[in-house]
């Protein structure tokens, strides 16, 4: 691409250059996000990765927050509100859950957790909402462990689905029963839960 930007605008320009970035950080991972590459693809002149981002981390983080502003947006409107989002509605953000699991295999947990340094993060507000309802103390090891458990059940299940099918001999007839009474399994794993 030339010099001269197809992009136009600020905002344009701010936006193409973080949806770029975060195909490439969800499909790749952050050490394959190359400024040139993103430029390239966004239909942008690299040195504005420069002069809006401050460059390659800044980019990082800006796709970070916004995959996780994306993915706290549609968790509270798929859940109506509720902290506590619908199980296995970490699925319907791909992009933003294979960023987060990329960020973590490749060892950048600053990145990967800075939806919680910024106050944006859905499971952390999940978590905080389940201690307050069912009045825990914030240092219940019990029940960290079970967060933790239905945490890694439901970013593993996103990430492993296909392959969690197969080894539990699930027939392509029967998956959609085997997915519903996952999401029973991870809705009630805290048992019956009093007003919010």
């Amino acid at each position: 691409m030339s010099d001269a930007s197809a992009v136009r605008g600020s905002d344009a320009v701010r936006r193409a250059l973080i949806e770029a970035t975060a195909c490439i950080l969800a499909e790749s991972g952050p050490g394959a996000v190359s400024v040139r590459e993103v430029a390239r693809t966004a239909g942008v002149n690299h040195g504005q990765i420069h002069h809006y981002f401050g460059g390659r981390r800044g980019l990082l983080k800006a796709t970070m927050h916004h995959l996780a502003s994306e993915h706290l947006a549609n968790a509270t409107a798929g859940s109506k509100g509720n902290p506590i989002p619908r199980a296995l509605q970490l699925a319907e953000d791909r992009h933003y859950w294979q960023a987060v699991c990329r960020c973590v295999m490749e060892g950048d947990l600053e990145l990967a957790g800075l939806e919680v340094t910024e106050g944006i993060s859905v499971p952390r507000r999940a978590l905080e909402s389940l201690r307050d309802r069912l009045k825990i103390a914030e240092t219940d090891l019990d029940f960290k462990a079970s967060f933790a458990a239905v945490a890694a059940l439901q970013l593993g299940w996103v990430a492993l689905e296909d392959f969690i099918m197969l080894i539990a001999d699930v027939d392509t007839s029967e998956r959609d029963a085997v997915r519903d009474r996952v999401k029973a399994l991870i809705g009630n794993w805290f048992g019956p839960l009093p007003p919010s």
